[in-house]
């Protein structure tokens, strides 16, 4: 029996279905699970024992594609995206198609000050299975490591001239979005590190996270950019040898919780009303009269001073790391 299944991306979403997958394969031990996403997010599934196929979206026009998905002949189609080209996929297999519900009307209305009750994400991804009367055994996000590239983090830290006994946080301060960054992580990293305490910086783009390092060149010590050096599955497992992450709402934030990282992660022109809040997280956020103001969080600041990102202190952050921690 096999079963595909289609999230092409982002990184959180990607994420957030991997309990879709899990409770396939313990409904279906034998099946064989194929799941298309693109090329960036693929190593999401590497150690993950239920999946057995992962299809670059990138190695197939849309006519391949739909042609090498005839062969597979899969018993059920299930669609986590509803983009334009996952519905023209499912056009050609109409009887064994499965699509998400997005809730996209309802989180207008709720950007438009109206009432909305909106489901968590994974919930969201979960109830394609419902209509197939597929147990649900758990509803965790999961990304796995293996013991090679645990050690290879280990090894990275320790080139750092971070010792074994330390504590990290990494810190994820960047996002797709504008609106969503925080811009107070010098001041906070002067607060916050000292000796046994280090901080990895983690994203794409290393020149925008060397704006946030500490200017004292003491504090520096204990603030490691690495932002831009890391391959995703080493950024998955500096999050995993780490005892704390700091995330902006981004597919870092449900990486952490998917690795069974305390979190603490940043709302601002977004709200976990949205669903997409990873449950157990310690969220910053303040109650301005102008949120939730975009969707996905936007790039121009209507008012000018992103009230609902800078009201945020150094000091609120310090304090809910060191709730964490103790």
């Amino acid at each position: 029996m096999n079963f595909v299944i289609m999230r092409f991306s982002s990184l959180g979403d990607v994420i957030l279905t991997t309990p879709v997958c899990e409770n396939l394969k313990l409904n279906y031990p034998g099946s064989f699970i194929y799941f298309i996403t693109k090329k960036a997010y693929a190593s999401v599934f590497e150690e993950n024992l239920f999946v057995d196929r992962v299809i670059n979206l990138s190695d197939y026009g849309l006519l391949p594609l739909i042609l090498l998905l005839k062969k597979i002949n899969p018993e059920r189609i299930y669609d986590l995206h509803s983009s334009l080209r996952s519905r023209v996929i499912g056009a050609f297999f109409p009887s064994r198609m499965r699509r998400v519900k997005t809730y996209r009307k309802e989180r207008e209305n709720f950007l438009k000050g109206r009432s909305a009750v909106i489901p968590d994400a994974a919930s969201r991804y979960l109830d394609v299975l419902s209509a197939d009367k597929v147990k649900i055994h758990t509803k965790k996000t999961g990304i796995f490591l293996s013991a090679r590239e645990n050690a290879y983090a280990r090894s990275i830290l320790e080139s750092q001239g971070i010792p074994p006994s330390a504590e990290i946080i990494c810190v994820a301060p960047q996002a797709k979005w504008p609106l969503k960054e925080w811009s107070r992580f010098p001041k906070f990293f002067e607060l916050a590190a000292k000796p046994g305490r280090y901080f990895i910086v983690t994203g794409d783009d290393y020149v925008r996270a060397e704006k946030l390092l500490p200017e004292n060149r003491y504090h520096r010590n204990f603030v490691k950019n690495l932002s831009g050096r890391l391959s995703l599955r080493m950024f998955f497992a500096m999050m995993a040898a780490s005892s704390c992450v700091i995330s902006m709402d981004s597919g870092a934030a449900h990486a952490a919780t998917a690795l069974r990282v305390p979190l603490i992660v940043f709302f601002g022109p977004t709200v976990p009303a949205f669903g997409f809040a990873p449950p157990g997280a310690k969220i910053m956020e303040v109650n301005v009269p102008c949120r939730p103001c975009h969707l996905h969080g936007g790039k121009v600041c209507d008012r000018g001073d992103r009230v609902c990102m800078e009201s945020i202190g150094e000091n609120d952050l310090l304090a809910a790391m060191e709730d964490i921690l103790k």
